[in-house]
């Protein structure tokens, strides 16, 4: 077959061991865990994006486990053993972050988390709160205390029911930050880091390695061990794994003057999620307006679901205020209605870890570690 990648540029090629397909915040400290535990190996890093960040880099900035809404809806999906066990997985995951990265270094701002209602909402309201003994009985362990507590909401300044249930565990962090200091983690171990390739399809050798083939010049890359960490994009290698894309859109809003709240805010049992950064506030998330239409990897904007993100700001969060946006975006998350992570064993040297259902940044060091055990 014709080539259009040189000699030479093949036989750089050739001089992986490991690759890890998908340089987000999950595939990053892969990688950290695998040069770690064999530092003689060549432990790569593909991404098909220019930053490798498809998520990564798009996200709100939470450093957040599930507010009680969400734990109560993951529990009728998943029971509520699996829902506390997935919230203590993202609290120890994030905790992980923050002992190897350090709290400034990464921007981190110890905020608390609020769970608002609207106004209408107050029999959601009465619903989680009648249940947050049970919750927080069964997250005691986890916090040394109570992890939810119910506040009046009027300090917020806000267009919600009046009361709001917080979380004073949760804060924000700088997304920016924390992608730099795993990135360079990683450069200083001897990771290598690949942009702009995108993987067609692998395949097994006889010989026990994987062949892995990218979409452009014929390329094609041998490794012994191989492992996935493409979350959202997942069903483009791999379509009978149970993880679907989720886009997930965000707006800022351009500085307003005398921001009368700080912290980070969850409503509609996550689905809608926002925060103060500096003097602008970011907003994202509605995605449940139109699930079906999100369930995808392009990353333009919904008209409808911005307009409910517009909707949040002028009448809800920021009723007396002036809004423009400024930056708007979106990424794409990697969800199943078992929102439980998926790291296991895919083939013999091949590994996945995927599905982290939008809370990339809680679990991925855990997941990693985790993913790092399996491979021998």
């Amino acid at each position: 077959m014709y080539s259009t990648i040189s000699f030479w540029e093949q036989r750089w090629l050739d001089k992986a061991d490991i690759v890890v397909v998908g340089s987000g915040l999950v595939g990053m400290q892969v990688a950290i865990q695998l040069k770690q535990k064999f530092s003689h190996r060549a432990v790569w890093v593909l991404d098909k994006q220019q930053f490798g960040t498809s998520a990564s880099l798009r996200n709100a900035g939470f450093a957040c486990f599930g507010s009680a809404g969400e734990i109560l809806d993951d529990a009728q999906n998943m029971g509520m053993d699996n829902a506390i066990h997935l919230y203590e997985q993202r609290f120890q995951g994030l905790n992980n972050l923050l002992k190897t990265y350090g709290t400034t270094s990464i921007g981190f701002d110890p905020t608390g988390g609020y769970e608002i209602f609207q106004t209408d909402q107050s029999d959601s309201f009465e619903a989680i709160s009648l249940r947050l003994d049970e919750i927080n009985s069964r997250l005691f362990d986890v916090h040394g205390g109570q992890s939810f507590q119910i506040r009046n909401s009027k300090s917020l300044n806000m267009n919600v029911f009046g009361q709001t249930i917080f979380a004073q565990n949760e804060g924000a962090l700088q997304t920016h930050l924390l992608v730099e200091r795993v990135k360079n983690h990683a450069l200083s171990l001897g990771v290598s880091f690949f942009e702009n390739m995108d993987v067609l399809k692998f395949e097994e050798l006889d010989s026990g390695k994987w062949q892995i083939h990218l979409k452009d010049n014929n390329a094609i890359i041998e490794a012994k061990e191989l492992i996935i960490c493409t979350n959202g994009y997942t069903k483009e290698l791999l379509p009978e794994i149970q993880v679907a894309p989720a886009r997930g859109q965000v707006l800022v809003t351009k500085p307003i003057p005398n921001l009368p709240f700080r912290g980070i805010f969850h409503a509609d049992k996550g689905y809608v999620y926002f925060r103060s950064l500096g003097s602008r506030i970011l907003i994202g998330g509605a995605r449940n307006l139109q699930f079906a239409e999100e369930e995808t990897t392009e990353s333009n904007s919904n008209p409808i679901i911005k307009a409910e993100l517009i909707r949040w700001l002028t009448e809800i969060i920021a009723p007396n205020q002036s809004i423009e946006i400024e930056y708007e975006w979106a990424g794409i998350m990697g969800m199943d209605k078992n929102r439980q992570p998926i790291v296991e064993k895919y083939g013999e040297h091949c590994y996945l870890a995927v599905r982290m259902g939008g809370m990339g940044v809680a679990l991925s060091s855990l997941v990693a570690e985790k993913l790092a055990i399996l491979v021998d």
